[in-house]
């Protein structure tokens, strides 16, 4: 079957309306898993995080650091200066020598100090050693032992100056500070992160940024926001199931279905016919193959009730049975989405998919098929008579087939569909209470033996309603 124009509009065939709505149901399913699931909260929560604008600012902050310039760095610099120096250099080989060992153990002799005694003595001015020629033989003698001579000439070597100078300065603590300093962990991370050009990539903050990239890359997740800015997703997505009849068990679900009109079933637990109708509606007349539901109208001599509107309920000669299956007993609902596959045939003997409640107005025929075409609209009351929207789509020919047929009703308006084109929209005197929801096939006239028998036969029927979300946007 082809696409078929209605003034330039393309209606999609029932295979693709079939198909999308299989896609719609797997993207539903994954959309409401991924809605719900921790991978989804966990991007969100790292969304918010990673685009904020301090995040951002730390990390410009961290791309733009330097090692030159930083505490670290002067820090470094400073004990690498004073590794260089001389004195300070000296200091520590003469502070951790023998020869200082030896040093200090003749200083605190009792040789030595009485040659610092006799030191001071023969040193003095004025001393004569002539007059004194003791001690200055004592002072030479001293002079001379190896362990003064030692010590004298550790004390005129440039290193052990060098030493006495540095010892009476900070230097020492400054570099015994620095040391330990320079050795630590701390320092050698600090240093290696502020030298790597790409330290960015080691802080948590990126690991974060890591993790939301990967999720957001997840191609359910990725599946999840496109779906979200598709606005055919969203137009399917608001409306929640309440009821789906496949139509493929063999059998009538009696605690759904009715087969004769609401009061036949409420007051006279029998069927009855009304207004114009040719046929009397039984249960008989309702036959299934393995995935559908068909309706017959055939001819057939009976006896059935007929309500008058003068008299009230009659009897007459019916010369025409059909089928009919209702919702009344089971199912009523106040604004949704309502739709049917049925497969189209062209007879005099109509086949319709109606709604109404409990009195005959408002009344909506989502589908009426007879052989001048098909007519949707809606009959209501008005004051002083009854109005009626409901026309001939005379520019659509649609051959054999099934076809989905749709009706969406908000507060705002009523939308019919045919694989889910839009062939009419009404604004006006929408109905506003519950209705349930009816298949029929009959006819108002007798039709020419060439129609009879006819069929009606329905796929499936599933009816939604918005979602409380979607429920409240109208609402406000």
């Amino acid at each position: 079957m082809g696409l078929f124009s209605r003034r330039n509009k393309k209606i999609r065939t029932t295979y693709e309306a079939e198909t999308l709505r299989k896609l719609f149901q797997e993207d539903h399913a994954l959309h409401t898993r991924v809605e719900n699931s921790e991978e989804l909260r966990r991007w969100r929560e790292l969304d918010n995080l990673v685009n904020d604008p301090v995040f951002k600012a730390r990390r410009k902050e961290i791309e733009q650091l330097q090692y030159k310039g930083s505490s670290y760095y002067l820090r470094e610099k400073e004990y690498k200066k004073l590794l260089r120096n001389r004195k300070l250099k000296a200091y520590y080989q003469v502070k951790e020598s023998q020869e200082l060992e030896g040093y200090l153990h003749v200083r605190e002799s009792d040789l030595y100090e009485e040659y610092r005694k006799l030191k001071v003595v023969v040193t003095a001015p004025g001393f004569d050693k002539k007059l004194r020629p003791q001690e200055y033989t004592e002072y030479r003698k001293l002079l001379a032992d190896p362990k003064i001579k030692a010590l004298n000439r550790f004390e005129k070597n440039r290193k052990y100056r060098y030493y006495t100078e540095i010892r009476e300065t900070t230097l020492p603590e400054e570099f015994e500070k620095l040391v330990p300093y320079i050795k630590s962990d701390e320092f050698r991370e600090n240093r290696s992160f502020l030298l790597n050009k790409k330290r960015y990539q080691t802080t948590e903050d990126h690991k974060l940024l890591c993790e939301y990239d990967a999720l957001g890359k997840q191609p359910e997740i990725v599946r999840y926001f496109l779906l979200d800015r598709d606005v055919h997703f969203h137009n399917m997505a608001r409306w929640e199931p309440v009821f789906t009849e496949e139509f493929d068990r063999g059998r009538l679900d009696k605690n759904r279905w009715i087969t004769r009109y609401h009061a036949g079933e409420r007051f006279l637990n029998d069927t009855y016919g009304v207004g114009n109708d040719v046929q009397l509606f039984t249960g008989d007349n309702i036959s299934f193959t393995e995935r559908s539901v068909i309706l017959h109208f055939k001819k057939e001599q009976i006896i059935g009730k007929y309500w008058d509107y003068k008299r009230g309920i009659r009897e007459k000669e019916y010369h025409y049975t059909s089928g009919l299956l209702s919702t009344a007993a089971s199912f009523r609902q106040q604004y949704g989405r309502f739709e049917a596959k049925i497969r189209l045939t062209t007879s005099a003997v109509h086949q319709n998919f109606w709604m109404q409640g409990e009195e005959q107005m408002p009344h909506i025929q989502i589908l009426d098929a007879g052989v001048g075409g098909l007519r949707m609209g809606h009959t209501y009351s008005r004051r002083g008579g009854i109005g009626s929207s409901i026309a001939s789509i005379a520019d659509l020919k649609l051959p054999h087939d099934f076809y989905i047929f749709t009706l969406e009703w908000t507060p705002d308006k009523l939308v019919w569909r045919i694989n889910d084109t839009v062939v009419k929209e009404v604004k006006e005197d929408i109905p506003n209470i519950p209705m349930y929801v009816v298949f029929s096939l009959g006819s108002g006239e007798e039709p020419a033996a060439r129609y009879v028998p006819a069929r009606m036969e329905i796929e499936w029927a599933r009816f939604y309603k918005l979602r409380a979300e979607e429920a409240g946007k109208k609402r406000k």
